[in-house]
């Protein structure tokens, strides 16, 4: 006589294929939305170890690879525009030489008598009586056309020691007279070379009632 099991074990085994057989019957007759997936639920592939491109430390990141060509610049960042060149600078032009004045020059009214005021010497040219008369206070009596012209234009540097570039005032009658003239020349000739000829002469100087003296010297 058999074990009981044997029997239990047989009935269990059919009782399974049995269901089996039921739900393959039933699988294919159900629709197709509805059947089981048989293949995707009773075989499952296995997963690679490490997916392709993922190291195998995880721990370590993965190196990014930096494409060709500059990196964009972030959005909203203005790139700097190149600096302008430099301007070439100018080169100063050469400084000009101070014009030289002429060596005789006439003066006015007002420039003799700021002459006068700053103490600048005075050559009378006209002839010695009309000097006694009535000259400008600390004239020199130096008539242009007198025979001691040379001792009185002697007497004067003697005294006065004018450097040749000191400036010296000359007058004589004014209007038409030439004498101041004349004695500019002379001392020009001599190696003077500021000389100032106060062109309306004694009589202005009169009328604008400046200071007078009278009798030789």
């Amino acid at each position: 006589m058999r074990p009981p099991w044997h029997s239990t074990t047989f009935r269990v085994l059919t009782l399974g294929a049995i269901a089996l057989l039921t739900a393959v019957i039933a699988n294919r007759v159900a629709a197709p939305s509805r059947r089981l997936a048989w293949r995707s639920a009773l075989v499952l592939s296995p997963s690679p170890a490490n997916p392709p491109g993922v190291p195998e430390h995880p721990e370590q990141p993965i190196p990014q690879r930096s494409p060709s060509g500059p990196e964009p610049s972030p959005q909203g960042t203005k790139s700097a525009a190149p600096a302008p060149p430099a301007k070439p600078t100018p080169t100063p032009a050469p400084a000009q030489p101070a014009p030289t004045p002429a060596p005789i020059t006439e003066i006015s009214s007002q420039e003799a008598w700021q002459a006068f005021q700053a103490g600048l010497p005075f050559l009378d040219a006209r002839r010695s009586g009309e000097y006694t008369e009535g000259h400008l206070p600390g004239a020199w009596n130096t008539p242009v056309w007198e025979a001691d012209l040379d001792d009185q234009l002697l007497d004067f540097k003697a005294q006065r020691r004018p450097g040749a570039g000191d400036a010296i005032v000359i007058y004589c009658s004014g209007g038409d007279c030439r004498d101041s003239q004349l004695l500019a020349e002379k001392l020009l000739a001599q190696g003077y070379f500021h000389l100032l000829i106060y062109r309306e002469g004694y009589p202005d100087w009169v009328a604008r009632r400046h200071p007078v003296e009278k009798g030789g010297r």
